[in-house]
């Protein structure tokens, strides 16, 4: 890979506008940077929305609010005087670098057509990588590559390399710390477990069931003599009372605060429970223990799971048999499956004081979430792969000669959307049928389908096969 001068790099643009959880996860890049360019002159482009996550960052000098996401987010035109303020704006800065984390056309091209001399980007956004000189294949086809590892890959032509589990960082002030603290005093809630509980989820996700949050608080406050801290945000007004009717004696309802109350009070949680959202991304930036609920097949933990703090990820296999799309979906088959018990028990366990993971044990956790695998063959070896993967708590299904002959194209590629299926082996005997279906999977995914012909390659262990399908995904 070209390496860049770094001795001329004086100033850098980092372009991260989109949501909360995304700038979070973005933190632990950015202070690489710092540390690799520490005289260098730091500006991130963020919204008014989330420049919050780093407004005491001590590693960034600069906040650029931008105004480009809502018209791209809604698919709107963005006017050509629009492009011109930013271009001439951007000249007059006189930034030598640029990382475009965000990866979306109104960036790349107002970077080139400001004359930034180093400009960075996914080479995998084919109709405009060419506006960047250095332009870097994130691979985002991989479900288990977390967010965290694609902001780094970015960073590949500066010479820095993710070392270890680089943490996010995320400052609270000192003033939302006191708050935090004095809302655990008014509720008397000192030398107890502190528990919060967002209701909350992104408007690409779907939440867990309220009634089995109901029956988790309340099993929760019971246990360990305590009150839950009830978060959320403005859409779940509604819900709090519904829960503030039948158990508001379990609870202290703090829906509905700011982001920076928001640090300050799950600062001081022992344990902080809820669906994949942005702010699951702040609890573990302050390094909260921190149980996170996948409802949907949609969603991908291997991507967006809590990074670098004690976490547990919940995520079973969904028997919704449509094709996955939250924002528009109104049935609520996945937000039941997960049982109340499961949730339960990885509280415990964070509370306990487990929960942590080595960085090789964290990627195949990630790898057995994130998989999804169809199995084809009749041979021994199959079923020793099979009955790994089983063993181990792995998503896996098999299909039959048999089954697959019966079945017209249309039918494997129903089959193959019902349970998200990311990665097909075939053992011991190829399927052309299979290979067609994983080609034209891709036209209803947003990523293809691994075809794999394993001829006769056996496996140790579990982590020898989880291996093997994380560098066929290379």
């Amino acid at each position: 890979m070209p390496q860049i001068d770094p001795a001329q790099i004086k100033k850098i643009l980092v372009v991260r506008p989109d949501a909360i959880g995304d700038l979070v996860l973005t933190t632990a890049a950015i202070e690489a940077l710092k540390n690799k360019f520490p005289q260098a002159h730091i500006a991130v482009l963020a919204r008014k929305y989330n420049q919050i996550i780093v407004a005491n960052n001590p590693a960034v000098d600069e906040i650029i609010i931008d105004d480009f996401y809502d018209r791209i987010a809604k698919h709107k035109m963005i006017r050509l005087a629009k492009y011109r303020h930013w271009i001439k704006y951007l000249k007059q800065k006189k930034f030598d670098l640029m990382i475009n984390f965000y990866s979306e056309f109104p960036y790349a091209l107002i970077g080139f057509l400001a004359t930034i001399p180093f400009r960075i980007g996914d080479q995998e956004k084919i109709l405009f990588s060419w506006l960047y000189n250095f332009p870097v294949r994130q691979n985002f086809k991989n479900p288990a590559v977390h967010e965290v590892e694609h902001q780094f890959k970015l960073l590949g032509p500066l010479g820095i390399e993710m070392v270890n589990t680089p943490k996010l960082k995320i400052y609270p002030t000192q003033e939302s710390i006191a708050e935090g603290k004095k809302v655990i005093e008014e509720n008397r809630l000192q030398g107890k477990k502190l528990i919060a509980v967002n209701l909350g989820s992104g408007s690409s996700n779907k939440a867990w069931a309220i009634d089995n949050f109901k029956e988790l608080i309340n099993i929760l406050a019971k246990k360990y003599k305590t009150k839950i801290i009830l978060l959320g945000g403005p859409k779940e007004k509604d819900l709090i009372k519904e829960i503030l009717r039948e158990i508001g004696g379990s609870i202290v309802n703090l829906v509905g605060l700011s982001f920076e109350a928001l640090f300050g009070i799950v600062s001081q949680m022992h344990l902080y429970i809820a669906n994949d959202t942005g702010p699951t991304h702040i609890a573990s930036a302050l390094q909260i223990p921190t149980v996170v609920v996948y409802n949907s097949k949609f969603q991908k933990p291997g991507r967006w799971a809590p990074w670098a703090n004690r976490h547990r990820v919940i995520k079973v296999v969904s028997n919704c048999p449509f094709p996955c799309n939250p924002p528009v979906c109104k049935r609520d088959i996945c937000t039941t499956e997960i049982k109340v018990a499961e949730v339960l028990r990885a509280s415990e366990e964070l509370l306990a004081g487990k929960g942590s993971l080595t960085q090789e044990e964290n990627k195949l956790e990630l790898a057995r979430l994130s998989f999804n695998i169809l199995t084809f063959g009749n041979n021994p070896l199959k079923n020793k792969i099979m009955k790994t993967l089983k063993d181990n708590n792995w998503h896996v299904w098999d299909i039959s000669a048999e089954d697959l002959k019966k079945m017209p194209i249309r039918g494997v590629l129903e089959l193959l959307l019902k349970y998200d299926i990311n990665i097909i082996q075939t053992i011991g005997q190829s399927s052309l049928k299979l290979k067609i279906a994983a080609l034209v999977s891709c036209l209803k995914t947003p990523s293809p389908i691994i075809y794999l012909d394993n001829k006769e390659k056996d496996f140790e262990s579990i982590n020898s096969l989880a291996h093997y399908y994380l560098d066929s995904i290379k």
